[in-house]
């Protein structure tokens, strides 16, 4: 299936604490996410992504530490209601990584999906007219993706370290700290080469 992050989130302030503290004060629980998630592939940045990384679980292998999946207890409840319909919806889920120097979460959106065309009309239906202009291009991008093999489910959307939320874009700090290389270069349409590996 073909999954792109939609989900608009306000990247929250936390302030510094410990990982059960954090967790009990934001409602997170253990969570184990689909297979299918763990196997696809995903985008780091929101709008004009320049790569296509994964799998999620390639890449929760590269962040070393020891890994927990999280979801929001309210989220959680929401995405059971909505199940029971036989609906598919996009939620959000933590990746808490607990390291002997810091703790990290980052936060994967995940949607339902199953072409970038589907994934361009759930942005246009939040954003109007201003759609194409954000995300017309990359709805093409996407599709040479799909096209080549690369089934995107979801969108790393932002990542708090040590209690504080980031501002940067995951896109670069993934390559640049944990040498998480991308494995489709959504500019010029085709993978990259060598094929992504964690170091």
């Amino acid at each position: 299936m073909f999954m792109v992050a939609n989900l608009i989130i306000a990247a929250p302030v936390f302030s510094a604490e410990s990982s059960p503290a954090f967790r009990q004060k934001n409602g997170l629980q253990a969570y184990v996410p689909p297979e299918w998630f763990l196997k696809g592939y995903f985008i780091a940045r929101e709008k004009n992504p320049d790569y296509v990384f994964g799998p999620v679980q390639d890449f929760e292998r590269a962040l070393g530490g020891t890994t927990t999946w999280l979801i929001e207890d309210m989220e959680l409840e929401r995405l059971k209601a909505t199940s029971a319909d036989g609906k598919k919806i996009e939620y959000s889920i933590f990746l808490e990584v607990v390291s002997s120097d810091r703790t990290e979460y980052w936060v994967f959106v995940v949607l339902p999906y199953e072409s970038a065309q589907a994934w361009y009309e759930a942005r246009r239906a939040y954003h109007g007219r201003k759609a194409e202009e954000y995300y017309g291009e990359t709805r093409s991008e996407l599709e040479r993706a799909l096209g080549q093999g690369f089934n995107i489910n979801a969108e790393l959307r932002f990542w708090v370290e040590n209690g504080e939320t980031s501002l940067q874009a995951p896109e670069g700090v993934i390559m640049s700290r944990y040498k998480f290389q991308p494995v489709f270069d959504l500019g010029v349409g085709h993978r990259t080469e060598p094929a992504a590996k964690t170091e």
